[in-house]
């Protein structure tokens, strides 16, 4: 053992005769990768913290002034429980939607949009991601995908037909709903300002520095987009600059199944949630898919309609518990 410590001992030593000896250049170019690799371990450990802005503010349905819809609770297989606000559709030929929602939104925020389809008729699961509205764990890329089929295996379990269910994956949410589409018979998947690698967006935005290595939140659409074989509809806002349009194009062009590109003109990243964007596209698709019962032409199809964005509120938010439906002033 002594020998061991004075061998240790000397090592050190020489290996600080060789430093203090190195010219200057060497040891702070030394001490700055040093620094450089321990930010990528830190980042390794703590990305998830740093990705996910959570918002666990539980709110029930009802204070958003949403009709038919309830809200349930889903207990998964390791215990967490997730919050889904759910309404069961009028008919059983018309589509379930389920929705997938994106970063720092959490489904209150949403309600507005969720209007439109259940004043359709139309049924709704809108999963509450963990850390989100009362959903309990933490957030992840395995987790999110694991609760998203896991809901999508319970609302099969009810008697839904899968065909009539269409998966919406809405900005970070697209790579979860891609994943779900790739491993499940869904009726439809619909991307609402999606990207095609969330590891290359976030190099890209960060001049290519960080390695691919010490991504543990990947989310790399583009390698599943090829096992997706239903109906699939991009849409996109030509002023998002969250996402850049050609991020989601590149997805687009990926895709092998049918699919139609809807690009909304004048919409940043919250500028689809709109009445004319639900007319013209949503609708059409996930009652088409519905009435096809998930079946995919071999020759994919594309149909580009760029609707001129209205003049209403594009970010809706609670109120005094309601979320209003007054367009404000711009």
């Amino acid at each position: 053992m002594d020998a061991a410590l004075q061998g240790l001992a000397h090592a050190w030593g020489r290996a600080w005769e060789v430093w203090t000896l190195a010219p200057d250049w060497l040891r702070y170019g030394a001490l700055l990768l040093l620094v450089v690799y321990v930010l990528w371990l830190v980042l390794f450990f703590t990305q998830r913290r740093i990705l996910y802005f959570t918002d666990p503010t539980r709110i029930h349905p009802s204070d958003c002034g949403l009709e038919r819809t309830r809200e349930a609770e889903l207990e998964t297989p390791d215990g967490q429980t997730l919050v889904i606000w759910r309404a069961d559709a009028e008919r059983d030929a018309l589509p379930h939607i389920l929705y997938l929602h994106g970063n720092r939104r959490a489904l209150w925020r949403r309600a507005r949009f969720f209007r439109l389809f259940i004043a359709s008729g139309w049924g709704l699961s809108a999963l509450a991601h963990r850390g989100f509205n009362g959903s309990t764990g933490r957030p992840s890329e395995p987790a999110n995908v694991a609760d998203a089929l896991h809901a999508f295996d319970a609302l099969v379990a009810e008697g839904i037909q899968p065909s009539r269910i269409v998966v919406y994956g809405e900005s970070l949410g697209s790579g979860t709903a891609v994943q779900l589409a790739a491993a499940r018979p869904v009726g439809g998947l619909i991307l609402h300002a999606p990207y095609d690698s969330f590891r290359e967006f976030v190099r890209s935005r960060t001049a290519w520095l960080l390695p691919r290595a010490i991504f543990r939140e990947r989310y790399d659409s583009i390698r599943q987009i090829g096992r997706v074989t239903s109906p699939l509809l991009w849409i996109h806002g030509d002023q998002d600059r969250v996402i850049p349009q050609g991020r989601g194009r590149r997805l687009y062009d990926a895709a092998v199944s049918t699919k139609y590109a809807a690009l909304v003109k004048g919409a940043n990243h919250f500028g689809i949630y709109t009445q004319a964007v639900f007319n013209q596209h949503i609708r059409f698709f996930a009652e088409s898919c519905a009435c096809l019962g998930g079946q995919s032409s071999a020759a994919p199809d594309m149909s580009v309609i760029d609707p001129i964005l209205p003049q209403e509120d594009a970010r809706p938010e609670l109120t005094k518990g309601r979320v209003s439906t007054v367009p404000k002033a711009r």
